[in-house]
């Protein structure tokens, strides 16, 4: 691959649609590896990948979502030569968001869907407990307490802490530091996927991403906790392959 920014894991040039997915805090492209078996095989998926993490653990995260994005947009670019939508997961939905921003900016062909998950609107003040700045032990306890998902294998084993904790906590900050800057709102449809059990996001918070976008808004709720994107998958699938294909929801997902 010339392009660190984006993985395919199943490249299919004949491919009429890119679903192009942007992962949670601390996460990676492992839940969407699983996607792309998943998918009809006219969508080529793929999932963006910054500095800090996996394949690029070794590199300097950016400080803010305002300096991933310009990188990440160019990153991008050239993966951009077809029709394509966005799903971003929590952190990866703000991310996904400024990303469709960035492209307008520039003139760019916007996604022709953004499907946004497990995240409050981005107009919506962060009234939380900042956690990134916290000794490590607060800080994981922390996390577990308001997301989970942390493996127990990684809390419990130090080369694993050491390895994989400075990128939970690099992502932390982009979503504890993210400033939203008005802007008119997007000209594609937007919708929103949450968790009936997340206690992470109020459902008030997650309907408010109606406002950033002057075309058609859909709010789904399906079964999980914050990482519905995980436990709910097959139900996420067919839920975004219904969007897409209104006529046939098993025209996205390979049945």
């Amino acid at each position: 691959m010339d392009n660190n920014w984006v993985i395919f894991p199943k490249q299919r040039k004949s491919a009429a649609l890119r679903l192009i997915c942007f992962p949670n805090a601390g996460g990676g492209g492992s839940v969407y590896r699983v996607w792309a078996d998943e998918v009809h095989p006219d969508v080529e998926l793929g999932w963006a990948l910054w500095p800090g993490r996996e394949s690029r653990i070794r590199e300097t995260p950016c400080a803010s979502i305002e300096e991933l994005v310009p990188a990440l947009t160019s990153g991008l670019s050239k993966w951009l030569d077809c029709k394509f939508v966005f799903y971003g997961h929590s952190l990866g939905a703000k991310i996904a968001f400024e990303v469709s921003r960035e492209l307008r900016r520039r003139q760019h062909v916007g996604p022709a869907h953004l499907f946004v998950g497990a995240c409050q609107a981005p107009q919506v003040p962060w009234h939380q407990l900042v956690l990134h700045q916290l000794a490590e032990e607060q800080f994981i306890e922390q996390v577990q307490n308001r997301y989970g998902g942390i493996p127990r294998q990684v809390v419990g084993d130090p080369e694993l802490r050491a390895l994989l904790i400075p990128a939970l906590r690099a992502d932390v900050r982009l979503v504890e530091t993210y400033k939203y800057t008005p802007e008119p709102p997007l000209s594609c449809p937007i919708t929103a996927f949450g968790g009936a059990a997340d206690g992470a996001v109020e459902p008030w918070a997650l309907d408010a991403w109606r406002q950033q976008t002057c075309n058609n808004f859909q709010i789904h709720t399906v079964p999980g906790d914050h990482f519905f994107v995980n436990s709910s998958r097959q139900r996420l699938l067919q839920a975004i392959a219904a969007v897409l294909q209104p006529s046939s929801a098993s025209v996205g997902v390979q049945q």
